[in-house]
């Protein structure tokens, strides 16, 4: 009976432990939570003056109705709400950007490109679930 405080003490102490060994026992389970495809070549865009996130296309991909596409580019920006700020829209021209069967691009305030996507909506929509995600995170 005197051994039960000491046990109890214990037990609160490593249950933690052990709960996080059998959650996270699939190591493949925590990986990648991206929406978006991680780039596996390193690609740099100009960084904007006022150190902010970058959402690219690819002009070949608006084509023949741009001015449909600039205004998803804009409905995914204002969709960021108070971060929208955060972000500039651009066009790309970079060459091996435009070999890549994705048109969307995130790239980051130092504009290292991080992640692509379809040239469709619902490759805007992954974009934009991922673009919070990385705005909430980078402290900014």
């Amino acid at each position: 009976m005197r051994k039960l405080p000491l046990v109890l003490m214990l037990l609160v102490l490593v249950a933690p432990f052990a709960v996080s060994l059998v959650l996270l026992d699939n190591k493949q389970s925590i990986g990648d939570k991206a929406r978006g495809e991680w780039l596996d070549r390193t690609y740099y865009v100009d960084v904007n003056k006022d150190n902010s996130w970058q959402l690219l296309w690819r002009e070949q991909d608006c084509l023949p109705n741009c001015e449909s596409w600039v205004n998803l580019m804009q409905r995914v920006k204002m969709a960021l709400g108070k971060n929208q700020d955060k972000l500039q829209l651009a066009s790309t021209n970079l060459e091996p950007l435009a070999n890549l069967q994705s048109g969307l691009f995130i790239a980051n305030p130092k504009g290292l490109v991080l992640l692509s996507y379809q040239a469709s909506e619902d490759g805007a929509y992954n974009l934009l679930k991922d673009l919070k995600v990385l705005l909430k995170h980078n402290g900014n």
